[in-house]
């Protein structure tokens, strides 16, 4: 972990579904943007150009790589981490051809604005 803001709010639950804001950049700094917003994508936005997620997510294998997955335990509502992530928790050896290189290490910050309640 790189750093932290420790939220005041709930402990951030697994299979539960939160609005949170989510940057990542390659481990030189550079931003990784969306091109699309994605999650619940009726609730999803893109800003900075693309360089910050907006969205409501649902907090599982699914929908995190491990890296993210495993890098926000212990965390609340109101809360933000700043994390590095190794290759082999993120995209891996493969990357993803054009926009992340093989083998990178991400840096990523999450921040849990809320728990949706759905139903």
């Amino acid at each position: 972990m790189l750093s932290e803001h420790v939220g005041s709010g709930d402990l951030v639950e697994r299979q539960h579904v939160y609005h949170l804001k989510l940057k990542m950049w390659l481990n030189q700094g550079e931003p990784l943007r969306w091109e699309h917003p994605w999650g619940m994508i009726d609730r999803a936005r893109l800003e900075d150009d693309g360089a910050t997620l907006i969205t409501d997510l649902r907090i599982d294998r699914e929908n995190l790589f491990a890296g993210l997955f495993q890098g926000i335990d212990g965390m609340r509502i109101g809360g933000r981490r700043k994390l590095k992530i190794s290759p082999h928790l993120a995209y891996g050896e493969a990357g993803v051809p054009g926009r992340i290189p093989p083998g990178a290490v991400i840096i990523a910050e999450i921040e849990f604005i809320a728990e949706r309640k759905m139903g």
